[in-house]
């Protein structure tokens, strides 16, 4: 334990600390470097204790993380959801917009009009409306091959059944003979077949003329 005194500067009236006891000796301030005498009983005597800091608490070890289980291999197998999905939609879509197609069967987008089939994007034209004539002119074709294959076959009935009747007395009965039918029956069939191959086309495929675009 050291003592030291604190002394007080008769000038500035300041204080500060002596070494040891200075009653009835000069010194100097150290703030103002007045020198004077200290004066019996004007020194307070300070006594300096060392103080030892008490430890530091010891912290207490934190709490272990509770790690999760690890799951097995069936647990994995007898979980209906292991990945934790909440939705699976396997609607089909546009692969150029990414909507959903009307249904399974669709090709064409309502969306963006991509056509899945010939993977191009639809177009929109503008057409002008045909009128009556326009369309019996285009289908007048079609029913003049109707008429010519309605003929060759009633035709082909009348030679195959009726006319061997009527021409079978003399020289006619050339006309009635059996490899003369065979030959008829094979030329009425080459006309017939194109005849109605034109009429299925005109009627069915193509009932309507060819769009008219405005530009």
């Amino acid at each position: 334990m050291a003592e030291s005194s604190v002394i007080t500067c008769p000038e500035c009236t300041k204080r500060f600390k002596g070494k040891g006891d200075l009653e009835g000796r000069k010194i100097k301030c150290p703030f103002c470097s007045k020198v004077f005498v200290v004066a019996p009983g004007a020194t307070k005597t300070a006594t300096a204790k060392t103080t030892q800091k008490a430890p530091a608490p010891a912290q207490a070890p934190a709490p272990p993380i509770a790690m999760a289980p690890a799951s097995s291999a069936d647990d994995d197998e007898n979980d209906p959801n292991p990945y934790g999905l909440t939705h699976l939609d396997i609607a089909p879509r546009c692969p150029n917009c990414a909507n959903k197609m009307a249904d399974e069967e669709a090709f064409i987008c309502l969306f963006c009009g991509y056509n899945t089939l010939t993977r191009e994007l639809g177009k929109t034209e503008k057409t002008i409306g045909h009128t009556g004539g326009e369309r019996f002119m285009h289908l007048l074709p079609g029913i003049g091959a109707a008429l010519g294959l309605l003929f060759f076959i009633l035709w082909q009935m009348y030679y195959s059944l009726l006319l061997p009747q009527a021409l079978s007395t003399g020289w006619a009965n050339f006309f009635g003979h059996e490899s003369l039918k065979m030959w008829h029956t094979l030329i009425t069939l080459a006309i017939v077949w194109p005849l109605g191959f034109f009429c299925y086309k005109r009627f069915i495929v193509h009932p309507l003329p060819p769009e008219k675009k405005i530009d």
